[in-house]
This record gives structure tokens, sequence and C-alpha cells, in this order.
């Protein structure tokens, strides 16, 4: 009797144990608007379901107030504006977990981003004028 069954088993298992933590702008992506100050929605969503506590949501190294947070039953989003460049967004939750220590498995994950506007160029264009003058001498 072969008991190679059992590892890929056991991998199924680990894999579906937990609630999985879905964090948007995925890393490496690029948002791009048309303003000044993109607005760019920030999404955690945990599509099995089962949020426990959190969560707390940082981009930039500042922590979007939970009052800003809007929850459904399986995520939560905020927007944010954004000047274009270098972004990043930390989500930390905990959710009910079978297969963890105590029943919660914690998420911290990181991803990083980057913003860009196609707002048209603005240009300045000066037309010579000839003013008349009150002066004879000129």
């Amino acid at each position: 009797m072969s008991i190679r069954w059992i590892f890929p088993v056991l991998m199924v298992a680990l894999a579906c144990g937990c609630t999985s933590l879905i964090v948007s702008p995925r890393d490496g992506e690029l948002v791009s608007g048309t303003e000044a100050l993109v607005p760019v929605t920030i999404q955690l969503s945990w599509p099995s379901g089962g949020l426990g506590m959190g969560p707390v949501v940082e981009v930039d190294g500042k922590r979007v107030p939970r009052s800003a947070l809007a929850f459904t039953s399986s995520g939560v989003s905020t927007t944010v504006n954004l000047a274009p460049g270098s972004h990043w967004v930390r989500a930390r939750t905990a959710q009910l977990c079978w297969i963890c220590i105590g029943g919660i498995g914690e998420f911290d994950y990181t991803r990083r981003f980057f913003v860009t506007t196609s707002s048209a160029a603005v240009s300045l264009t000066v037309t010579p004028t000839l003013l008349a003058s009150s002066d004879p001498a000129l």
C-alpha cells in the first residue's frame, strides 16, 4: 500500500484551511488617473468569509482611520488620493482558521504599487502685441 497520496491531500487541506486575504492594488500594479492626486481604491477581500479581527490598513506608513473603511460581508475598501510615484499598502488582520493554533490565523501583507497621472500638459502661449503710447516722444 502506497502512502504517496497523503502528501498532496495534506497540502490541499492546508491550503483550504484558512481564509485567504486578497489585497488590491496588487504588487507592482500601475494605477493611473487624470488628476494631480489620483484616487486609488484600496480593497481587502476574504472571499471565504471569516473576518476575525481588524483589519488595520496603512498607506505609505499612515494608518487609514477605521471610519474611512467601508465594510461588506466579503471585505473592506477605502479610497485615498495619492500623488504620482511609488506607494505601498499594508494590511493586517486576524481571521478564523481551523488549522491554526488557537483557531486564528494572522495576516500581514505589504504591497508596493505605482501611481501615474495622464493629465493634459498645460501650455502657455505668449503673443506679442503693440501697445499705443500717449507720449509723443515715443
